[in-house]
């Protein structure tokens, strides 16, 4: 009886199964010889085949995956392929993975992210996920999203060396040099590697407490010259801050008068995240004219940088406050003049990669003679196609409430037209370098009296970098103005350009190696 049921049952199979169509088997012979010509290296011929397998089998996976990876990274037809792939195949993450890929590349971010995260919860203990999710994150600048990742990874994996070596390599990135160092000596702990120890050295010599000694000089069109000296030190005060202190020393003179500006200050450094930076500084500036009976003043000295940047393609806002006396000529030295200033602006993502930037100020400066205030703006149209690489043409105005005898140039209005760009390249390693440039027209209207004609206005900052090791560098600014009211700086009168320079060594003192960290952190463990 047993042998009958299982007879009838077989029966029944080959009844309610049909055999395979002319189509399918013709696909699968495709399929077949495809597979062959993409084996040989014949890719034209692969993907032909490919092509006609999915026409008689549109539903056949393994030919949309195969001819994805034979279409060009990124484009239209990839993506397609692919999503149709992972439709077919739903429970497949190597699918969410291959098109989050292609996604990226297409410059789709945010979607490529939502994929790594459906092929992460397919499969959690899949290192592919972790480290093909965090090459999008770091070509796309997203370094908090980054360190994210691979903290994930790492509590999931724990026992991982490879995800606390990437988790430290994130950190690094972002400039979180003290928990980079944390997470490589877990790495170490679970794996020994030359390169990891290298890279732990790496980040404690970051940490270390550091000193800047720097020089400089400036000139400009009225002879007054600026000698600058100046030392710096910072130390390590919580993993994401750092405190230090901040000396300066500028000696001003023209050809018949001279004076000193001596400044103090706290410095404090703080980034909680990549894309909120905070800096500050506090103290205290003695100015001392070189003129019989007058005697040495003293007066606040104190700045307040924040910005915040969202990824590449969102938007960034800034704000500054300082106050400070001018010390632009041995005039202001002797009758000082302080301003304080806030200054803020905002980028605002249009499409694709452009931009609308907004920049605002208003600022008092007082001195023994008047009051004055002054407010200005900026607006334009940017084009960014990197992240630290844009250009855009701005309309910018900066006026005086009235006009003043306390040694600086006032006018009504000042009207400017620019072109101006900035790059930030890091291809060159050691050498880094920044540039912000621009040129174009400017028009100024004195206090009382008839507008001017547009003449020609440049300008110029650069940063050059050379970084001799892990936590020395090398550092030249260079800045020039060529202009009656030189953007936002105060100038002493209406005809006026500016050049100045400045040189700049940081590094270590002492920074703690590798072998002691490894000890103290056992150590600590052991009590």
């Amino acid at each position: 009886m047993r042998a009958c049921r299982s007879a009838a049952l077989l029966v029944l199979l080959l009844v309610a199964w049909p055999p395979p169509s002319e189509a399918q088997a013709a696909a699968q012979g495709l399929l077949q010889r495809a597979d062959a010509a993409y084996s040989s290296g014949n890719r034209e011929l692969a993907k032909t085949l490919y092509r006609a397998v999915l026409a008689s089998d549109p539903s056949n996976s393994r030919a949309a995956f195969q001819l994805a990876r034979l279409s060009p990274p990124g484009s239209a037809e990839a993506v397609a392929l692919l999503r149709r792939y992972v439709k077919v195949e739903p429970g497949d993450p190597w699918g969410n993975m291959a098109l989050g890929d292609a996604l990226a590349k297409a410059g789709k971010i945010d979607e490529a992210i939502e994929q790594y995260g459906l092929a992460r919860r397919k499969a959690p203990a899949e290192s592919d996920v972790y480290l093909g999710l965090g090459r999008i994150l770091r070509d796309a600048g997203r370094n908090d999203e980054l360190v994210k990742n691979y903290e994930q990874w790492a509590s999931r994996q724990p026992q991982n060396a490879e995800a606390w070596s990437e988790l430290g390599r994130a950190r690094q990135r972002a400039k979180r040099y003290a928990e980079a160092a944390d997470a490589y000596a877990t790495s170490l702990a679970l794996k020994e590697s030359d390169r990891t120890r290298e890279l732990l050295d790496d980040a404690l010599a970051e940490t270390a407490i550091s000193l800047r000694p720097f020089l400089g000089r400036s000139d400009d069109s009225d002879q007054n010259r600026i000698t600058l000296r100046g030392l710096e030190g910072e130390w390590q005060f919580t993993q994401r801050s750092r405190l230090g202190l901040h000396a300066e020393r500028n000696e001003v003179k023209d050809p018949v008068s001279s004076g000193t500006a001596d400044a103090v200050a706290l410095i404090a450094k703080w980034r909680p995240f990549n894309t909120l930076k905070l800096d500050g500084f506090a103290g205290g500036a003695r100015l001392s004219p070189d003129q019989p009976g007058q005697k040495a003043v003293n007066r606040p000295w104190a700045g307040l940088r924040v910005r915040w940047t969202s990824p590449e393609e969102g938007p960034a806002a800034e704000l500054r406050l300082r106050q400070a006396p001018l010390i632009a000529t041995p005039g202001l030295v002797a009758q000082p003049v302080e301003l304080a200033e806030i200054k803020a602006g905002v980028d605002l993502p249009v499409t694709g990669p452009f931009r609308v930037r907004a920049r605002g100020q208003a600022g008092t400066l007082d001195s023994a003679t008047d009051v004055n205030h002054r407010s200005g703006y900026q607006l334009g149209p940017v084009y960014r196609w990197r992240p630290a690489a844009e250009v855009g043409v701005f309309y910018s105005e900066l006026g005086y409430e009235h006009a003043t005898a306390a040694g600086y140039f006032a006018p009504k209005r000042a009207q400017t037209v620019e072109l101006g760009t900035y790059i930030e390249y890091e291809g060159l390693s050691p050498l880094t370098f920044a540039l912000d440039a621009g040129a174009g027209q400017q028009r100024v209207e004195k206090q009382g009296g008839d507008i001017r004609d547009w003449i020609a206005t440049y300008r110029l900052w650069a940063l050059v970098s050379w970084a001799l090791k892990p936590g020395m560098s090398l550092e030249l600014e260079l800045e020039h103005y060529d202009s009656p009211v030189a953007g936002n700086a105060v100038a002493p009168t209406a005809n006026w350009s500016y050049n100045a320079a400045t040189l700049s060594l940081r590094f270590g003192v002492r920074p703690q190696s590798a072998r002691s960290f490894l000890s103290e952190r056992a150590d600590r463990r052991l009590r």
